[in-house]
């Protein structure tokens, strides 16, 4: 069986594509989220707090990486298809919004989390 085409004769984007570009920020965050604080007591122990800096820079890459996945999803659909269609390129140019708006989202709170370490010092 070949790849599924609405009406349009265009096939919506792979699924993986569309659920990389959802999922890539929140599993960022959390990643960043869990590594950064479980590391905060050794790299202010040996002094290497630039630790935290690259962790985040990581899953702001990661996230920008989710968010340029779900910018090609996006541009697979046809500009005309409503995104609130029963029909999968309808449904795949939610999904494709969907996770552009997720990663722009996620790549803030990454940012925001990561400003303070930035901005004061780590360890006191």
């Amino acid at each position: 069986m070949g790849s599924q085409a609405d009406v349009t004769g265009i096939a919506p984007p792979r699924a993986l594509m569309l659920w990389t570009g959802i999922l890539a920020g929140p599993i960022a965050w959390a990643g960043d989220l869990l590594v950064r604080y479980s590391l905060v007591h050794w790299s202010c122990g040996t002094q290497q707090t630039v630790v935290l800096n690259v962790i985040s820079v990581s899953a702001v890459l990661l996230i920008v990486g989710g968010g340029i996945v779900a910018w090609r999803a996006f541009q697979q659909t046809s500009a005309d298809a409503p995104s609130d269609g029963g029909h999968p390129i309808d449904r795949s140019r939610f999904m494709a919004v969907l996770g552009m708006l997720s990663s722009s989202l996620f790549a803030l709170v990454v940012a925001a989390g990561a400003f303070p370490q930035w901005v004061l010092d780590a360890c006191s």
